[in-house]
C-alpha cells in the first residue's frame, strides 16, 4: 500500500525518467545534425576538386562560388539549429536538476507534517480515552445528542413540508384569477392598483372568494417557512452543545501537551507550503522551456531547419552540377573516379543520416507528448488532494505496472489516471469525528461536508483546518485528452 506523498513521488520519478530518455534522444539529436554538417563540408570540398579537374577555370570558378555560398548558408542554418538545440537542452538539463532537488526537498518535508500530524493523532486518541469516562463529558454529549435528536426531526419535518408544498398550492396557482391577485398582493398593504383596476379587481376577489381563500393559501405557504425556522433553531442549539464539548475535549488535549505538538505540526506545514511553492515554480520554469525546445525539435513547425533543407535543395539542383557529374562519367579518370565513388558514398551517408535525423525528431515528439500526459495526470493528482497524509492507494501493485508500461511506451497515461481514482482511500483518525472539532490542526478526509471543508488540493494551505475530502471525480468525456488503453 502507497500514501499518497508515495504515489506522487513515484509519478514524479517516471516523469523525470521520460526526461532523461528525452534528453537522452536531443543529444543523439545533436551528434546527427553535426554529421550532417561534416558530411557537406565534405561534399563540397569533393566537388570542389572535381571541378576543377573537369572544367575550365571560368566555369570552375563560377560553379565554385555558386557551392561555397549555398552551402555556406546551409551550413550555418544547420550549426545554429544544433547550437540552438544544445542550449535549450542545457537549460533544461539544469532545470531539471533543480526541479528534482526541489521535489525531494518537498518529499521529506511532506514527511515531517505526517509525523508530527501522526503524533498529534495518537495524542487526541489517549486523551479522547480518558475524557471520555469523566461526568463532565458523559453529561455534555449526553445533552448534545439529545438536541441532535430533536434537531434531526425538526429538519424531517421541514423537508417533508416543503416536499408537499408543491403539491398542495397546485389548485390555487392554477387558477388564473387567484393568482392574478395574489401576485399583486390584493388584500393587503403592498397592494397599488388605482381607483378603477380596484373596482375590477374587488368585482373578480368577490366572484372567486378570494378573502376566504387568501388566508387558507397563506397558512399553507407559511407552514414550511415557519417549520425550517424551527428546524435551524434546533440546529444552532446543537451547535451551542457541540461547542460545550469541544471545549471540554480542548482542555484535554491541553492538559495532554497537545499544544507542543500543534506547534510542530504547524512549522512542519509552513515548511511544506514554501518548498511546494517553490517546487511548482520551477516546474512552471521547466514547462516553459518544454515548449520552447517542442517548437525547435517539432518537424514542419521547425522554420530554421526547413531553411536548410531548402537551401540545400536548391544548391543541388543546379544546372551546372548536373553537367559536372555528367562531365565526370563520361571521361572517366583515376582522379575523377576516385571523387565520384566519394561523393556518391558520401550521398548514401547523408541519405542515412537525414532519415536518422527525420527518426529521431519523430520520437523526441512521441516522447513528449506522453512526458505532457503525465505531467497533466500528476497535475489532476494534485488538485484532486490524492497525496494528502491521509490518503492511500490499496492497488499500488498496479499503479506500478501501468507506470513501467507507460515508460516503455506500451500504456497511455488515461489508464493511470483511472487506477489512481479507483484505488485511494482515506484513512480514518485514531479519534472520533467530533472530537475536539472544530478547529483540528490539519483538514482530515471526512465523508460529510461542512463549512470547514477544503477540496483536493487546498489542505496543503497551512492555515487550513477541520474536515476535508478529495475533491469528486472529474467528468470524461470525448474531448478528453487521455485515452483509456491502448499501445501508443
Amino acid at each position: 500500500m502507497w500514501t499518497g506523498r508515495q504515489t506522487l513521488a513515484s509519478i514524479e520519478e517516471a516523469i523525470a525518467k521520460l526526461r532523461g530518455e528525452e534528453s537522452a534522444l536531443d543529444a543523439a539529436l545533436r551528434s546527427a545534425v553535426a554529421d550532417a554538417e561534416r558530411l557537406r563540408t565534405e561534399r563540397t570540398q569533393s566537388l570542389r576538386e572535381l571541378a576543377r579537374i573537369k572544367l575550365d577555370e571560368i566555369m570552375a570558378g563560377r560553379l565554385v562560388d555558386n557551392l561555397d555560398a549555398g552551402e555556406r548558408r546551409a551550413l550555418q542554418i544547420l550549426e545554429d539549429y544544433r547550437l540552438r538545440v544544445a542550449a535549450v537542452g542545457a537549460q533544461r538539463d539544469k532545470l531539471q536538476e533543480e526541479v528534482a532537488r526541489a521535489e525531494a526537498e518537498r518529499h521529506t518535508a511532506a514527511a515531517a507534517v505526517e509525523s508530527a500530524l501522526d503524533a498529534v493523532d495518537r495524542l487526541r486518541a489517549e486523551a479522547e480515552a480518558k475524557v471520555e469516562a469523566t461526568e463532565a463529558w458523559r453529561t455534555a454529549k449526553m445533552e448534545r445528542d439529545k438536541v441532535e435528536a430533536i434537531a434531526a426531526e425538526a429538519e424531517k419535518k421541514a423537508e417533508a413540508s416543503e416536499a408537499e408544498l408543491g403539491a398542495k398550492k397546485k389548485p390555487y396557482d392554477d387558477d388564473p384569477l387567484f393568482a392574478y391577485l395574489w401576485r399583486h398582493g390584493f388584500g393587503t398593504a403592498k397592494y397599488t392598483g388605482g381607483r378603477l383596476i380596484r373596482t375590477v379587481d374587488r368585482m373578480v376577489a368577490q366572484f372567486i372568494g378570494y378573502d376566504e381563500i387568501r388566508p387558507n393559501y397563506s397558512a399553507l405557504i407559511e407552514i414550511p417557512l415557519r417549520l425550517r425556522e424551527h428546524a435551524t433553531a434546533r440546529r444552532e442549539a446543537v451547535a451551542e452543545r457541540q461547542a460545550a464539548l469541544a471545549e471540554i475535549a480542548r482542555r484535554a488535549l491541553v492538559e495532554a501537551g497537545v499544544e507542543a505538538k500543534e506547534k510542530i505540526l504547524a512549522e512542519a506545514r509552513h515548511n511544506l507550503a514554501v518548498l511546494d511553492d517553490t517546487a511548482e515554480k520551477k516546474r512552471e520554469l521547466l514547462r516553459k522551456i518544454d515548449e520552447s525546445r517542442n517548437a525547435l525539435v517539432a518537424g514542419d513547425a521547425n522554420p530554421a531547419y526547413n531553411e536548410a533543407l531548402t537551401t540545400i535543395a536548391a544548391a543541388d539542383a543546379e544546372d551546372s552540377l548536373a553537367n559536372l557529374y555528367a562531365e565526370a562519367r563520361r571521361t572517366p579518370t583515376d582522379a575523377d573516379e576516385a571523387i565520384v565513388a566519394k561523393l556518391e558514398a558520401i550521398a548514401t551517408k547523408m541519405s542515412q543520416t537525414e532519415t536518422e535525423i527525420a527518426q529521431l525528431r519523430k520520437q523526441v515528439v512521441e516522447l513528449s507528448q506522453r512526458r505532457s500526459e503525465m505531467q497533466e495526470v500528476r497535475e489532476r493528482f494534485r488538485r484532486s488532494g490524492y497525496d494528502h497524509p491521509q490518503i492511500t492507494f490499496d492497488n499500488d501493485g498496479n499503479i506500478g505496472n501501468v507506470l513501467g508500461g507507460i515508460l516503455e511506451g506500451a500504456v497511455r497515461s488515461g489508464v493511470l489516471w483511472d487506477m489512481l481514482r479507483q484505488g485511494h482511500r482515506s484513512l480514518p483518525t485514531r479519534t472520533s469525528s467530533d472530537f475536539g472539532m472544530p478547529g483540528f490542526p490539519l483538514p482530515f478526509p471526512t465523508s460529510g461536508g461542512g463549512a470547514n471543508d477544503t477540496w483536493g488540493g487546498g489542505w496543503r494551505n497551512p492555515t487550513s483546518r477541520g474536515g476535508w475530502a478529495p475533491a469528486p471525480p472529474e467528468p470524461r468525456s470525448d474531448s478528453d485528452d487521455f485515452t483509456t488503453g491502448g499501445s501508443f
